[in-house]
């Protein structure tokens, strides 16, 4: 069954959303490249690769249901942030929320419009928003209990330097 055209046009728009995340990521990489929090910085461009797997998920998924991928053009993303590590990491949450909300209204279309192989595979992402909330909450927490005590800072940002890539999701066939 060929995929339909609204459902089509949103997945195209969620990849784009999915690059401008990977994007935003990098932005906050290079904020704490020029700080001496090293270990956010890996963390950051961790999560940056996390979201250009995204995209490359949704890219293949529409490949394979013989739907055409259409990119676009993405913002240039912030690279600057206060000097307390929570700016990048408040704006990091504020990014999944918002991430979070559109894999939700492309799932509610998928629903609309009967496109159950859809609904399946969104499935993985509506699992995936729930753990990158999680994460990033988690972190803004431990930031917020440690303040502005630089041996905690330094403690956190060795532990966000030692997070390690998870294993990443199968693709949904890589392509034609």
């Amino acid at each position: 069954m060929p995929i339909p055209n609204s459902v089509q046009a949103a997945i195209n728009a969620q990849i784009k959303n999915e690059l401008q995340a990977h994007y935003n990521y990098l932005g906050m990489a290079v904020h704490f490249d020029a700080t001496p929090y090293r270990g956010f910085a890996k963390w950051m461009r961790l999560q940056a690769t996390e979201e250009y797997g995204h995209a490359m998920k949704l890219y293949d998924f529409l490949s394979d249901r013989n739907g055409r991928v259409e990119l676009a053009t993405l913002d240039a993303p912030k690279t600057s942030y206060d000097a307390h590590p929570l700016d990048a990491f408040r704006s990091s949450f504020a990014n999944e929320q918002l991430v979070t909300g559109q894999i939700n209204d492309l799932y509610e279309l998928a629903q609309k419009e009967k496109d159950f192989a859809t609904l399946q595979f969104l499935a993985w992402f509506l699992q995936e928003q729930v753990e990158e909330e999680s994460t990033v909450l988690l972190m803004i927490e431990r930031l917020e209990l440690v303040g502005n005590d630089p041996a905690g800072l330094l403690r956190l940002d060795d532990e966000a330097g030692r997070r390690v890539a998870e294993a990443p999701a199968p693709a949904s066939g890589g392509g034609k």
